[in-house]
């Protein structure tokens, strides 16, 4: 991360700062996590962070580049505003509460930066880089460790049970996000909610899993198949791989995200899936399970190296199942490195 572009890109909008109270936002900011803070870039290269008694003294002794400052009241932080001659401010209002955003525009000019943050965090350092890595391998560890209890008899729920503690057992620091394991029919519903369903001889299961290392996440999908599962659903997992062989070898800087969501969709509608394809292709990862850029054909985002994003095609058949299978890929100039090592 440079903060001296984000400096040069509130400059560039004519206003005093940029201001995000976004808990992912403060964290790639400061590297300080906290349940409430307010960042704000100046367009002087000065850099405030406010935060309550609650984090304060931890806040000052962790964080070296910010100012640090202790939140009371809005009263006093618009007069603290004042006082650093700030009186335009620009804002992603995708990030903010409505009744904070009027606040902020009853006090100071606003200027609405949609996505402000994400060019910037879209490209990862080699920190950053090596900490998606770590929690990587700690994912993979975890379920290599309890795949032995994946079998019929095993509910949902205390298989993801089993898969959590094997998280914080390796290093991770919980879930990235809230785990899926999805059984039989239930694997036909991209987002299944994990349930007291007991896992039978037959059933394809997803399992999709990712932990958080040092503030940074990992998501990965596997689709078991668990004993005698039907024929159908054999030719599906095998249309799957392939096609996520298909956009992993499809990925490189300077191919557009539509371009790669379209490779892997025309392969699945080929094969006669293309109905049951019903996401997008991939998406970026790094302090959130969900960053730019996104690999959808909706999307006029274009790979640039340093980019770390997810290949995870599925193909979903109510009243059968379903087959998703996710890697996390680096994206280099010349194509992409897979990060993720769990065998398919």
């Amino acid at each position: 991360m440079s903060l001296e572009k984000i400096v040069s890109k509130v400059k560039s909008l004519n206003v005093d700062a940029y201001l995000t109270l976004d808990k992912a936002e403060n964290f790639y900011l400061t590297k300080f996590k906290s349940t409430f803070g307010i960042s704000l870039i100046t367009s002087t290269g000065k850099l405030l962070f406010l935060t309550d008694g609650r984090y304060l003294e931890k806040a000052k002794k962790e964080i070296k580049a910010f100012e640090i400052l202790e939140w009371k009241s809005w009263e006093k932080f618009f007069e603290t505003l004042k006082s650093e001659k700030i009186e335009s401010i620009a804002v992603d209002p995708n990030r903010l509460k409505l009744s904070i955003y009027r606040k902020l525009s009853e006090n100071l000019q606003v200027k609405e930066e949609n996505k402000f943050l994400d060019e910037f965090r879209a490209i990862k350092s080699a920190e950053e880089i090596s900490l998606i890595t770590r929690a990587i391998n700690i994912a993979e560890l975890a379920i290599k460790s309890v795949l032995h209890i994946l079998k019929p008899g095993i509910t949902e729920k205390e298989f993801r049970k089993e898969l959590i503690t094997a998280f914080f057992k390796y290093g991770g620091e919980g879930e990235a996000f809230t785990s899926i394991v999805a059984s039989g029919r239930g694997s036909a519903i991209p987002h299944w909610e994990t349930s007291d369903k007991e896992i039978k001889d037959g059933d394809a299961v997803i399992v999709d899993f990712g932990t958080i290392y040092k503030g940074y996440v990992s998501d990965i999908t596997r689709t078991f198949l668990i004993g005698n599962v039907p024929d159908e659903i054999k030719r599906i997992y095998e249309v799957v791989r392939e096609a996520q062989e298909i956009g992993i070898k499809s990925l490189k800087a300077g191919k557009s995200c539509k371009e790669i969501d379209l490779a892997v969709r025309n392969y699945i509608e080929e094969k006669g899936y293309g109905e049951y394809f019903v996401h997008s292709t991939g998406h970026g990862i790094g302090v959130e399970v969900h960053e730019s850029p996104t690999l959808s054909k909706r999307s006029d985002e274009i790979l640039k190296s340093g980019m770390v994003v997810t290949v995870e095609p599925g193909i979903y058949i109510p009243e059968l199942g379903g087959v998703r299978i996710e890697d996390d890929c680096l994206i280099t100039e010349e194509d992409s490195f897979v990060l993720s090592n769990l065998p398919r």
